[in-house]
């Protein structure tokens, strides 16, 4: 049996209920933790601008964008604090019923370990999904740039 289900804005004692239903019978439970056109969408216009950049320049570069070319922006200077909203905002989503927990990073840091940065990589199975998800016109019309390869 599969039951798909979408619950928009629920209130607490629904979510509570449902939540308590779902933990009874967590055996037979399956998350949904796949990255789609809309989750993508609402990930990239939960970030801030700085993180919107690296998410759209992954996309745009096969998925992985190196600190060259972030620093290009930023006159050399270090690339601290880039990561740290995309965690927050896949913290928000499952904090708001965006996604369920457990969903990938779509995003992460790349390098020798301890120190700098050397880039920051998409898995590629999430890149043309970000790849649509950023390029298709936003509806509030916020003037996010067309996207090209």
């Amino acid at each position: 049996m599969r039951i798909v289900l979408t619950i928009e804005e629920p209130n607490d004692a629904f979510q509570a209920d449902l939540l308590a239903l779902l933990a009874k019978h967590a055996a037979a439970v399956e998350l949904d933790t796949e990255w789609t056109l809309e989750r993508a969408g609402r990930f990239y216009q939960a970030v801030p601008k700085r993180a919107q950049r690296l998410l759209r320049e992954a996309a745009v570069r096969d998925g992985f964008v190196s600190d060259e070319i972030l620093r290009e922006e930023l006159d050399g200077k270090n690339l601290r604090g880039h990561a740290g909203p995309l965690k927050r905002a896949l913290e928000r989503g499952v904090r708001e019923g965006w996604w369920p927990e457990g969903m990938q990073p779509p995003l992460g840091p790349r390098g020798p370990g301890f120190g700098k940065v050397k880039g920051y990589e998409m898995p590629q199975e999430l890149v043309s999904t970000f790849f649509q998800a950023i390029a298709k016109p936003q509806p509030a019309g916020d003037g996010t740039p067309t996207l090209e390869r």
